[in-house]
């Protein structure tokens, strides 16, 4: 965030965090106590590929009185890159979902491998298994590999991890083949979900290439972008914004949340959506 922005407002309302089920730090249960203690009222949890955590954050939800959506954000293959896509309000049990989620997962499984083969060939000897450690019974993410780097004492923090190994043309990256954008809209719809196009300025795109893939979202029937998003500044607020206007998209808010010691992106710490904007909130029944 800019040094010129001011304090960021809390929200009642954050409908983009991780727990534990995927790359998160904390518990789903965790989370949704951390959420309550902050005042959220409405959230989601929206596990990276999996709709591992989703039961136990909804029962904790409502041991606390807050309502929690069942979630996800799916990773979608587009022409020139991959996007996140987040589906809000689904029905975790639908079929063409958990079908979905189970190929998603069978293709990160296959990327742990080959990032764990590559690290330890570049000298990180047992590193993929203590990235394995890290995540429990789930699969390791490029963030449980990050983890394990700072932990070995490799590198110094998560970001350094990130761009002296695992980044694209670094020792430890490893191509993926996600699902494309229409199928993964697809199985969200499929499942009564809404979709969401996630934290559109923070891919490494030019202008016109976000907004050709932001077209081919909405091509695919996408309907709603994140518009206020954790440790972003007013000037992402309004380039987001304008986004929504431009492609006649509904807007959400979500934090991003994965990590208490993250302090620039925390449950909750969200501006408000401009005005003119729809939430995407209010088109799920019994939520507006």
């Amino acid at each position: 965030m800019a040094t010129s922005d001011p304090p960021m407002p809390m929200s009642a309302i954050d409908l983009h965090m991780h727990s534990t089920a995927s790359d998160g730090r904390l518990a789903p249960a965790a989370v949704v106590e951390r959420a309550a203690a902050r005042g959220v009222e409405l959230m989601a949890l929206t596990d990276h590929d999996t709709l591992g955590g989703i039961a136990e954050a909804q029962a904790a939800a409502r041991r606390q009185g807050i309502r929690c959506l069942a979630g996800i954000e799916l990773s979608a293959r587009w022409a020139r890159g991959v996007v996140h896509i987040v589906g809000l309000d689904i029905d975790p049990s639908h079929p063409a979902l958990a079908m979905g989620v189970t190929a998603q997962q069978a293709e990160r499984r296959r990327r742990a491998a080959r990032i764990g083969e590559r690290l330890e060939r570049a000298g990180m000897k047992g590193i993929a298994a203590r990235a394995t450690e890290l995540v429990g019974e789930g699969v390791p993410g490029r963030a449980h590999f990050a983890r394990a780097l700072v932990a070995d004492g490799v590198v110094r923090d998560m970001q350094s991890a990130f761009d002296r190994y695992l980044q694209r043309g670094r020792p430890g990256y490893a191509a993926v083949e996600w699902a494309g954008i229409e199928q993964v809209v697809d199985w969200i719809h499929a499942a009564g979900g809404v979709a969401v196009f996630a934290h559109p300025l923070r891919y490494r795109l030019s202008r016109g290439a976000l907004r050709a893939a932001i077209q081919a979202f909405v091509t695919a029937g996408g309907t709603s972008i994140e518009v206020s998003n954790g440790g972003g500044g007013r000037d992402d607020l309004v380039a987001a914004a304008a986004l929504a206007r431009r492609f006649g998209l509904s807007a959400s808010m979500g934090s991003d949340f994965h990590d208490p010691d993250f302090r620039w992106v925390e449950i909750g710490r969200l501006a408000p959506i401009p005005g003119d904007l729809t939430p995407v909130w209010t088109s799920m029944e019994g939520v507006a």
